[in-house]
């Protein structure tokens, strides 16, 4: 034998004899020799050392003939069981030349396997199996809203340009309380005005309910021959309508303008509405324009609480003495996002400013046509303490409206203490009884495969002669939807950074009309009159090209409001969140209504009172911190009698869940994690396993790609885990961090390891406050 090979000595074990002791071998590279020891041993591990001695002398024998003779030739004769195994050999080569990625996360990179033999137990919970029945949110055929009293032109002009034309269940008990005296068909006409609290499930037509009395009501104010049509924008503002997000005031602000758009009357052919002035005052726009605005005169008002009040308080054009009606749109997540101080507060300077008999309209008939003191409607999909609360101190001896109760002239809204059996299952929360709602248990590991593949089969197998799909994926945090739209956006394909970070996340999108211009130079006095002239007309041209300039970068922005991958081509993406610069929020929202299909990531932002047409999917990928938003997210389908379908994701940990949700009375019918991977299979195949690697794997390499894809891919995953902390105290059993399993978490994110860098509070200084 050479001397620079290796030398080793093993004694067989005779019968009964004790463990065998290995001599350590002698000669080459000490890495060579522990391969060595660690090899024979996992051979004898195999073969059995209880064996008789023959058997262990053949294994002994085959280990001494691997033993590499030489250091140079080490190498290519290691252990035949680890050059087989390609993912070791992987993890081998990354574990070596990987301090890139060590640096932008912080420890070494380890590919890891999806799919493992070891199965959570998860335990069995019951739920409702309610099937698919007839829309309960759908238009009915025993009614028109001529019949219910609305002006025919006001009917004919919203089914031509809303194609709307019959009233759902809501809008019919409704409408004829709203028109109030002014009502001209039907029985009981109610003489005097009343407040009003309508609760209706999602979907089933509260914007037009409140908007449509109130349009009617100031069309038919057009007869009075003492209010001149000169003199009556300048009565200031009649009716507020406040809502609690920008999104859901735009979506308003946009019926509205399409209600007030009226042809000429077909009976009399004066025009009608042309006098009405609608406007909006939401946080993020202008507050100088919109002053303006109000100065001039604005008939509708739709706002967000804070602005609306800092316009009461500050604004002394902003004129509501003549204020009639007052619409609180959605109370329910007004009170939820803290506006119950801001909304206290305007209450109290709307009471201390409305007169009960205005002076602009005293003397006139306008009285006989509007109410006359200040309505109040409070819309709200559910009843919560909170919502009575607030209507006992904002309205007056109110009628309770619900779509699922028959009697609709209930004065009062039903108090906790004197609630019975039925209306107790009344106030549960509903939903429309066509919508077809899934739930799917997935370990974390798999949870981005998941959302892929049902991604992937929503658009792959569309029926003959059915519309594409519009999908809404509902995520808990902004930083999750900024991660997700990027990661389906960019992954799979080559990197291109063609825009700056600030132009993605909505920095510097649009920039200030207020912002000061470069002062112009002065022109020096030996300079002729001519060439003055010449010189600013030069100018003049150069800020002309400027500002050109910046309307095409700005288009080019507005062009940029989605994208489109590899994982689901020809598939426009969205991304809507709060943390949005205004304007970015605004065209993303109506960019999404006007495509035809895509996929919408959002935060809950969208989930309130957003009427997104056309959307077939919501995906409730991470679940709602508060049960009532399970019941918007998925509000957002099956909309107007339309179908829908609705999945909702839970890991093994939250199974009970499904039982918050059958104690409210919500069905959900069970779909299995391999049925959803089962359609990224191959035509004709079984196996699901290596394509569902596979797009892990071009996710994981999107995050390796730079540093800021991997400190996206870690905020995304540290507010993941932030956002079991906002989940009620009912709910910790179910979501509390202790039943996370960071790692697999780490791969939902397509990280390869758990991120490091824990976010730790600052430590206060001894002594201080």
């Amino acid at each position: 034998m050479d001397s620079g090979g290796l030398v080793l000595n093993l004694v067989a074990p005779t019968g009964d004899s004790a463990p065998v002791r290995l001599s350590k071998p002698k000669g080459g590279r000490w890495k060579e020799r522990v391969k060595v020891v660690k090899s024979v041993k996992r051979k004898l591990q195999v073969s059995g050392r209880a064996n008789s001695s023959s058997s262990s002398q053949h294994t002994t024998a085959q280990a001494s003939s691997s033993i590499p003779q030489s250091s140079s030739s080490s190498a290519s004769e290691l252990p035949q069981s680890r050059s087989r195994n390609d993912s070791d050999n992987h993890f081998h080569g990354e574990s070596t030349t990987s301090k890139e990625a060590k640096v932008m996360h912080g420890k070494t990179q380890v590919q890891s396997s999806i799919f493992s033999p070891d199965t959570e137990i998860i335990p069995k919970v019951k739920t409702i199996q309610r099937p698919v029945g007839k829309p309960s949110n759908a238009p009915l055929n025993t009614s028109t809203f001529t019949g219910i009293g609305l002006d025919e032109d006001l009917v004919n002009h919203m089914e031509s340009k809303l194609r709307v034309t019959m009233p759902t269940t809501i809008q019919q008990k409704a409408i004829p309380v709203l028109l109030g005296p002014t009502r001209k068909v039907g029985d009981n006409v109610p003489k005097a005005d009343t407040d009003v609290i309508i609760q209706a499930e999602t979907g089933s037509g509260k914007t037009l309910t409140y908007l449509l009395p109130i349009v009617n009501r100031l069309i038919e104010a057009e007869a009075s021959p003492a209010l001149d049509l000169e003199s009556k924008r300048s009565i200031g503002t009649l009716a507020i309508i406040m809502t609690p997000t920008r999104e859901l005031a735009k979506q308003i602000l946009q019926v509205l303008e399409t209600l007030l758009r009226m042809p000429p009357s077909s009976t009399t052919g004066k025009k009608r509405s042309h006098w009405i002035v609608p406007g909006i005052v939401i946080g993020g726009d202008k507050k100088k324009s919109e002053k303006a605005r109000l100065r001039k005169g604005v008939n509708i008002l739709v706002g967000t609480p804070g602005r609306l009040l800092d316009h009461l308080q500050n604004t002394q054009s902003f004129n509501v003495q003549s204020l009639r009606w007052l619409v609180l749109d959605e109370a329910d997540r007004l009170l939820e996002l803290g506006f119950e101080e801001s909304m206290t507060a305007i209450l109290k300077i709307l009471d201390a400013r409305v007169k009960i008999a205005a002076s602009v309209t005293s003397g006139n008939d306008t009285t006989k046509v509007w109410p006359q003191k200040r309505q109040t409607v409070l819309c709200s999909a559910t009843l919560s303490d909170e919502v009575q609360r607030l209507a006992g101190t904002s309205l007056v001896d109110p009628v309770y409206i619900s779509a699922k109760k028959d009697v609709v002239n209930t004065k009062g809204i039903p108090g906790s203490e004197i609630v019975s059996a039925e209306e107790k299952k009344a106030q549960q929360f509903s939903t429309p009884e066509q919508l077809k709602q899934l739930y799917v248990i997935v370990q974390a590991k798999l949870r981005l495969v998941t959302l892929t593949a049902t991604l992937k089969s929503a658009f792959n197998n569309i029926p003959k002669g059915a519309k594409a799909p519009k999908v809404v994926v509902f995520l808990s945090s902004c930083d999750s939807v900024d991660f997700h739209h990027g990661l389906f956006a960019n992954a799979g394909k080559e990197m291109k950074k063609d825009r700056t970070e600030d132009e993605y996340f909505g920095q510097g999108y649009e920039k200030d009309e207020d912002e000061n211009e470069e002062q112009e130079g002065e022109v020096p006095d030996f300079v002729s009159a001519s060439n003055r002239i010449d010189t600013k007309a030069i100018k003049d041209e150069m800020y002309k090209a400027k500002r050109e300039t910046e309307r095409a970068n700005a288009k080019k922005a507005r062009a940029q409001l989605s994208l489109t991958g590899a994982i689901l081509p020809d598939v426009p993406l969205f991304r809507l969140h709060g943390n949005l610069a205004q304007a970015l929020r605004t065209d993303t929202y109506f960019e999404f209504c006007k495509s035809p299909n895509g996929v919408l990531f959002a935060t809950d932002v969208a989930a309130r009172g957003l009427d997104l047409p056309d959307v077939s999917h919501i995906i409730q990928y991470d679940p709602p911190s508060d049960l009532k938003d399970y019941v918007h997210r998925v509000g957002r389908t099956a909309r107007l009698g339309r179908d829908g379908e609705a999945m909702l994701f839970l890991l093994p940990s939250e199974v009970k869940y499904l039982e918050l949700l059958t104690a409210q009375g919500l069905p959900n019918q069970e779909v299995s994690v391999t049925s959803i991977l089962m359609k990224l299979a191959p035509p004709k195949s079984t196996e699901y396993q290596q394509p569902a690697t596979d797009i892990q794997n071009s996710f994981e390499r999107y995050n390796l790609h730079s540093p800021d894809n991997m400190a996206i891919a870690r905020g995304a995953f540290w507010a993941f885990v932030k956002s079991y902390a906002t989940h009620p105290s009912t709910e910790k059993h179910i979501f509390h961090i202790k039943n996370l399993h960071l790692g697999h978490i780490a791969k939902s994110f397509a990280l390869r390891e758990a991120p490091s860098d824990i976010p730790q509070p600052k430590k206060k200084k001894a002594g201080g406050l």
